[in-house]
C-alpha cells in the first residue's frame, strides 16, 4: 500500500468518525433536554407553595417601630404599621414560610426579618 492510499484511507476514517459524532450531537442535545424537563417536573412540582399564602391573623401581630430604621426601610415599616391589612393580604416570597408561625407578609415586619 502506498503512502497516498494510506493517507486516503486515514482521511476516510476521519470523515466517517466526524459523521458519526455529528449524528450523536443532536441525540445528546435531545437526551439532555429531556433530562432537564424531567428534573423540572420532579424537583419543582406544581403543588409546591412558592409563597406564603395570605392568611389573616386575629389579633394581628404587632410590627416593629419605624423609628428603629432609616430611609426606605423605615417607610416600609411605617406602612406595615399604618395599613396592616394590606401586608396581611399580600403573599410573602422571601422563603420564611418554612418557619413555623408565619401566616402572611405582615409576619415579616414583627422582627428585623424584612430588613434584608
Amino acid at each position: 500500500m502506498s503512502k497516498k492510499e494510506k493517507k486516503n484511507r486515514k482521511t476516510e476514517r476521519e470523515i466517517a468518525r466526524s459523521k458519526k459524532y455529528s449524528m450523536l450531537l443532536p441525540a445528546a442535545v435531545v437526551i439532555f433536554g429531556a433530562g432537564i424537563v424531567i428534573a423540572l417536573v420532579f424537583f419543582f412540582p406544581r403543588s409546591e407553595p412558592w409563597s406564603l399564602p395570605a392568611i389573616p391573623r386575629n389579633p394581628r401581630p404587632a410590627t416593629l417601630s419605624p423609628e428603629l430604621f432609616t430611609g426606605k426601610v423605615a417607610t416600609v415599616y411605617r406602612i406595615a404599621r399604618e395599613v396592616p391589612e394590606l401586608q396581611e393580604r399580600m403573599p410573602c416570597y422571601c422563603g420564611c414560610y418554612v418557619n413555623p408561625g408565619r401566616q402572611n407578609n405582615l409576619d415579616c415586619y414583627t422582627d428585623r426579618h424584612s430588613v434584608g
